[in-house]
Parts: structure tokens; C-alpha cells; sequence
């Protein structure tokens, strides 16, 4: 959910009038911030950030005239969390740099999630599940110090083993899996938080 306070219902009114420049002024300055912060703990850049908070509040203003500014005061944060968040998948699968490739994303659902001997997914829940942990490792790495990133970078994802991950870092293989098991725990929490917000990946 975008940290946003609770919108002026009033505002939601007057914004109807797509000419009211005040009040258009003051929507932006109480959820550009929030949104900005929102696609940065994904991972996206400022420009794409910036590009975010001009799409999402067009989609306000179009979901304004439908509606006729008849939300509820405490659904706008709700509604606006969903529409970022649809643009950010948007933004990461458009985003060669960002997508992982399929051998990494093999690695990542191997390490996150130990195989049982249960049927490979469907193509469609492959790629769903792509954008999902690329979103969620992106979270996760702006929550960590930028080295033990890297270690957990070449332990988990790279595929390198304790020892060898050690050698590079100047560290016991000990605390090499360590490092790992608490940055696992943070794209975990990073991944269920994405689905609390009700993410709804776009249809191919």
C-alpha cells in the first residue's frame, strides 16, 4: 500500500474539473512521493519512477470522470497501490536489464523454493512467477548492504558454492550462509508483500 495520508474528499470533487490546476497541483504533491518510493523499493529508476507517477495519475484523472469523484476516502490509496503496481510489472518485464534469464530463475525457485517432485508450472505461472521474484530481489536489495548483496548474489543466484563465495569475500563459508539465510528471509517477505498488495500481473 502507497504511505500516503488520506486524501481531501473534497479534492476528489473538484478534481473532476480537469482544468482546476490547484487542486490537480495538490493531488500531486501528496502522492508523487509515495509513489516515487513505491517504484524505488522495486528497483526502477527515477525516470521510470517519474514516468510511473505521470501514468498513474492520468488513470486517475480518466477514473475520475467515469466515476463522477465517488470514492471513498480511505479506497483511493488502494486503488492508486494497484494501478502503480501494474505499471512497475509493466516496467520490469518490458526491462531487458531487469528480467531474469530463465537459468537464473531456475536457480532463484531452487534455492527460495526446494523442489518436492511436483509438475513443472505452466508457461504462463513461469513468467508470472519471473516478474514476481525480479520484483521481490529488487526489494530485498535495496534493503541490504551493498556486500552482503554481493555475497548472496554469488552464493544464491550465481550458484557458487559456501566455500568458494568465502575465498572471494575474505569470510568464513559460515558466514557466507548466514548472510544468505537472512537475505532469503527479506526477498520472502519482499515476495508475500507483493501478493498482500494484491499485484494483478497484465494479461500477455
Amino acid at each position: 500500500m502507497l504511505e500516503a495520508p488520506t486524501t481531501n474528499a473534497q479534492w476528489l470533487t473538484a478534481a473532476k474539473d480537469l482544468t482546476d490546476n490547484k487542486t490537480w497541483e495538490q493531488l500531486l504533491s501528496v502522492y508523487r512521493a509515495p509513489i516515487l518510493n513505491h517504484c524505488s523499493k522495486s528497483g526502477l529508476t527515477p525516470q521510470e519512477s517519474e514516468e510511473i507517477v505521470q501514468e498513474a495519475l492520468s488513470q486517475l484523472a480518466i477514473q475520475i470522470g467515469k466515476d463522477g469523484a465517488r470514492w471513498e476516502r480511505t479506497s483511493l490509496r488502494a486503488w492508486l497501490t494497484d494501478v502503480v503496481n501494474r505499471y512497475i510489472i509493466d516496467a520490469v518485464k518490458n526491462s531487458p536489464q531487469a528480467q531474469l534469464p530463465p537459468k537464473v530463475l531456475a536457480l532463484v525457485q531452487q534455492w527460495m523454493e526446494p523442489t518436492d517432485g511436483s509438475q513443472p508450472s505452466s508457461e504462463e505461472r513461469i513468467e508470472a512467477e519471473s516478474h514476481l521474484w525480479t520484483l521481490s530481489l529488487n526489494r530485498a536489495r535495496s534493503q541490504v548492504a551493498p556486500q552482503h548483496w554481493q555475497i548472496f548474489d554469488a552464493y544464491a543466484i550465481q550458484g557458487l558454492s559456501s566455500k568458494e563465495v568465502a575465498k572471494l569475500f575474505n569470510t568464513s563459508h559460515f558466514n557466507v550462509r548466514l548472510i544468505a539465510h537472512r537475505i532469503k528471509k527479506v526477498v520472502r517477505q519482499a515476495y508475500n508483500q507483493l501478493l498482500s498488495e494484491e499485484v494483478h500481473l497484465p494479461s500477455p
